[in-house]
């Protein structure tokens, strides 16, 4: 059986929201300081091989599967915020910061994880 284009996208943005939201979602509020916790460095490795794995799943194209591993970070986050804001409304003030962050880390990641992909295939040819 075969996923549709955009079942694969979807699982590329499932890799994206597990590549940042695992390394977040443990830590409490009081302890998350970007860039240093939770590492900007696990989240560029955990974009790049979500990309990778976009760039197996979906074919054709760049963009696609960088932008499904983008959505995914930026879903990540906004499930933390969501559900912190419901707890208490002041703790996440600079919330668009927050997205727009771990979305371009998200999105940088990805797209050295598709274009290694797509050069490791073209090698292999």
């Amino acid at each position: 059986m075969d996923l549709p284009r955009a079942g694969r996208l979807g699982l590329a943005a499932l890799a994206g929201l597990l590549a940042c939201g695992l390394p977040l979602w443990p830590l409490p509020y009081a302890q998350v300081s970007m860039p240093s916790n939770p590492s900007g460095w696990i989240w560029l490795v955990g974009a790049a091989a979500s990309g990778a794995l976009g760039a197996h799943l979906v074919r054709g194209g760049l963009l696609a599967p960088v932008a499904a591993v983008g959505a995914g970070f930026v879903l990540a986050v906004m499930l933390r915020v969501s559900v912190e804001t419901s707890a208490d409304p002041t703790s996440h003030n600079l919330w668009p910061f927050e997205v727009a962050i771990a979305g371009s880390i998200g999105a940088v990641g990805a797209l050295a994880g598709v274009l290694l992909t797509r050069l490791a295939r073209r090698l292999a040819r």
